[in-house]
């Protein structure tokens, strides 16, 4: 049913409405389908089919019907209007070209050869302009197949084959830059702890790909190249020479005959990345107000980007907007469809925002109905990752288990947690997040005594503030409140 309720929302989005003709049809049960999926009454198939057939032994025709709504969803597809000023001059032109390929391919193949051809030439020039290289690929092998065998013209064919063979190099070398690249997100996308090898790669990957960036000059080439580049830096948490690198990129895009949207958001969310963990956050917001300005509401890159403003409010200390930002996303009918990793780093950031409720640090009731059972038992996905997010989901569960006085849990939890810092948190770049898990500690082995506690704590505290956020070199994901300002509410809980 997933499939079918974003279609639904797409659609709803470009207000169309693919059952006009139907609304005096009150007994259609294809209406009904559609409308419960719209309206929120149907959650499940499981929901749908016992209310529209009653007789369990139906379920074939309620695959029929659901197939039915699809295919008339699939059907409204192309009526969404691309040309909006909502769109990039590069999006429109996306769209627009694969249409007109789409006629081309059809003209042709009912005969209607020489319109296909004058619009093959055309198509080919606005391709190229907008590096579309698959496609001027697909244009130049149809150009030469029909001015070799249909025109039998020698001086358009030799052309059209010098044109399919530049092509297929640069398409060699975009293909080559989108495998490395992917082939270096693969390794990190489950395991968010610092790995070397991935810098090693990383440099090893781009300086293959490097030539071939100073030959083509392509959209996708390009963004692939850069990223790989990118990635070299970051994993070693060089952010000034990662943040030098994104300039040059955005350089890049900025100069290209089009608006690259999507690559500009990339790199100034980068951008914002490196801002933070070097602390410099006027110039981070200035990144930000970039990214939105680029930014179509409800796109995967739009949640990141909100995800990564969460953390900068977070580490700036403004709480109440930050609680905002977190219930506006979570609401948004677009965010049950992100990948579950992606949904899972919100999940984490609402527990911190609920630690931050119930610590007083926001104003009013939390209006999220968060269960500290449940927020342990769903996560699955980062459990390999014994330095990475895993980090973040322990100690809010600590925060939690001490805001609510759960003393006897927090005492079970002692021997394992020790465990955990000790086979885990000891390389480089766990340091803080291991010094505050021993001052964590300390709570329930001080009896829960605010002065105990800040005594038997002090040379832990003394050694986290011994190695500042921005020196730690660990993932952004990893600190999501600076230690030093957890640790305060902590002191103030125990008061």
């Amino acid at each position: 049913m997933q499939d079918l309720r974003e279609l639904i929302l797409l659609l709803a989005q470009h207000n169309i409405r693919p059952f006009k003709e139907l609304n005096s049809a009150k007994d259609s049960k294809l209406l009904a389908l559609y409308e419960g999926i719209a309206k929120g009454k149907y959650h499940s198939d499981e929901e749908a089919a016992a209310d529209l057939y009653k007789d369990k032994s139906t379920s074939s025709s309620y695959r029929k019907l659901k197939s039915t709504l699809r295919e008339k969803l699939l059907d409204c597809i192309f009526e969404i209007n691309t040309q909006q000023e909502t769109y990039s001059d590069y999006q429109r032109a996306y769209y627009d070209c694969h249409r007109q390929w789409v006629i081309v391919r059809f003209l042709t193949g009912q005969n209607a050869n020489t319109v296909a051809l004058i619009l093959a030439n055309k198509l080919l020039r606005t391709a190229e302009r907008f590096d579309f290289t698959l496609l001027c690929m697909d244009i130049a092998s149809y150009l030469r197949i029909q001015y070799g065998l249909r025109e039998s013209n020698p001086k358009r064919f030799e052309e059209a084959t010098q044109q399919f063979e530049r092509f297929r190099k640069i398409y060699d070398a975009e293909a080559l830059a989108e495998e490395l690249y992917t082939s270096l997100v693969v390794r990190t996308v489950n395991n968010r702890s610092a790995q070397p090898e991935v810098a090693t790669l990383a440099r090893e990957y781009y300086e293959r790909i490097r030539p071939h960036m100073e030959q083509y000059a392509t959209y996708k080439l390009h963004l692939y190249g850069y990223l790989i580049g990118l990635t070299y830096y970051t994993a070693q948490h060089k952010y000034q020479e990662a943040l030098d690198f994104c300039k040059e990129a955005i350089a890049f895009f900025q100069h290209r005959p089009y608006e690259a949207r999507v690559p500009l958001q990339i790199f100034y969310y980068q951008q914002l990345i490196c801002h933070i963990h070097l602390r410099q956050f006027e110039a981070g917001k200035e990144a930000a107000r970039h990214c939105l300005r680029l930014m179509q509401e409800g796109t995967f890159n739009w949640f990141k980007y909100r995800e990564l403003y969460l953390h900068l409010l977070l580490h700036t200390r403004r709480y109440e907007e930050a609680a905002q930002l977190l219930h506006q996303t979570l609401a948004h009918p677009r965010f049950e469809f992100l990948p579950e990793n992606v949904a899972e780093i919100w999940r984490i950031y609402e527990a911190y925002i609920y630690f931050l409720y119930r610590a007083g640090k926001v104003v009013g009731t939390s209006k999220t109905k968060f269960k500290l059972a449940k927020f342990i038992n769903e996560f699955s996905i980062f459990n390999k990752d014994r330095s990475g997010v895993n980090i973040a989901i322990i100690i809010v569960k600590w925060l939690l288990l001490i805001l609510e006085k759960q003393f006897g849990r927090l005492l079970d939890e002692v021997e394992s947690t020790e465990q955990y810092c000790y086979r885990h948190l000891r390389s480089e770049n766990t340091k803080r997040s291991y010094y505050f898990m021993k001052m964590l500690l300390q709570v329930p082995l001080s009896q829960f005594e605010r002065k105990i506690v800040e005594e038997r704590s002090a040379r832990f505290l003394k050694e986290l503030q011994a190695v500042p956020i921005q020196m730690a070199n660990q993932t952004h994901e990893i600190e999501i409140i600076p230690y030093e300002d957890l640790w305060e509410m902590v002191v103030e809980v125990l008061e």
